[in-house]
């Protein structure tokens, strides 16, 4: 049953620490490279980048291409198309399906090795990659060395991270809620917006959205905030619908996939009542400022739940 405010509903997703988890990226996707090295000697390795609709994604070069030489695997189906010197972008196809493949070569100019590039871009419900940078040539010592600080950097996140995780597994209750920082004596405490009426959702959707709640906590960290959306939903379709991931899509920005999810059992065809989804983020303050298209999806990834004019309170 879903909760009758948003104070019940987010006490009711916090205090079921055991039910929560972090969930995933898909396989193609987590690996979906933002630069590539291309080799003299062709290994037979095709780099797979991910592509989602209404995201344009952009490859850069480091090497002129030869005018007219880009080949695009079923290019009629791409919204726009728009080649470069030594770039291109494409908006992928609005019908794009998860798992859809398609193959992309370029030509360089200058007729040294390697002559060409080729790529495979896989469809994804909406983690698609924003830009590429393609480098054809052999690195500088301080190229590599900036890559070694940017590693050594995000080696520093993921250690801060996975603090936050183990204080996140500490005790239950309302000692679990200061123990990670969700609730002090200085903050302000949550915050939440009933935000139904203003969401869009297209006919499209698996399931039907009866009400949304978007909510709003400060944490320990300086200027990081946590983000959820809560949904009441129902399956009118005829097979189970269970979450797989989702990802918060806003204007100039990254897709960024969740954080933590909560969906206490599937949701099943047929039933009157609706369900309860919640989804969670960890954003900066700027990043925060919406509007926003939430998207989720199931595990294959062709069953979407989209919904736009999201903003948190």
């Amino acid at each position: 049953m879903f909760a009758s405010s948003p104070a019940a509903l987010l006490a009711l997703v916090l205090l079921a620490g055991a039910s929560a988890t972090a969930e995933p990226l898909l396989p193609d996707c987590e690996a979906s490279p933002s630069h590539v090295e291309l080799p003299a000697e062709p290994t037979g390795k095709v780099e797979e980048v991910c592509i989602s609709p209404e995201l344009p994604i952009t490859f850069r070069f480091d090497s002129p291409l030869v005018p007219g030489s880009l080949e695009l695997q079923e290019r009629e189906r791409f919204e726009d198309v728009a080649p470069g010197t030594r770039s291109f972008t494409l908006h992928p196809p609005a019908a794009l399906q998860a798992g859809e493949q398609f193959n992309v070569v370029v030509r360089f100019a200058d007729g040294s090795a390697p002559t060409s590039a080729t790529f495979i871009l896989v469809g994804h419900p909406a983690l698609g990659t924003r830009q590429v940078n393609v480098f054809r040539h052999k690195r500088t010592v301080e190229d590599y060395q900036k890559e070694t600080q940017e590693e050594r950097k995000k080696s520093q996140q993921l250690g801060q991270e996975l603090e936050r995780l183990r204080m996140e597994k500490g005790p239950g209750g309302l000692a679990g809620l200061i123990a990670s920082g969700l609730m002090t004596v200085d903050d302000p405490g949550v915050k939440a917006e009933h935000i139904t009426r203003h969401v869009t959702q297209p006919a499209s959707n698996a399931l039907v959205l009866r009400r949304v709640f978007s909510y709003r906590v400060t944490t320990r960290q300086e200027n990081v905030l946590r983000v959820a959306v809560a949904m009441q939903l129902v399956n009118q379709g005829t097979q189970p619908w269970a979450l797989k991931d989702a990802a918060l899509v806003g204007k100039d920005q990254e897709p960024k996939p969740m954080k933590v999810s909560w969906q206490p059992s599937p949701i099943l065809p047929g039933a009157n009542e609706a369900e309860v989804v919640v989804v969670e983020w960890e954003l900066t303050a700027r990043e925060a400022q919406g509007p926003f298209t939430l998207k989720l999806w199931d595990q294959s990834g062709k069953r979407l739940i989209t919904l736009g004019n999201v903003t948190f309170p």
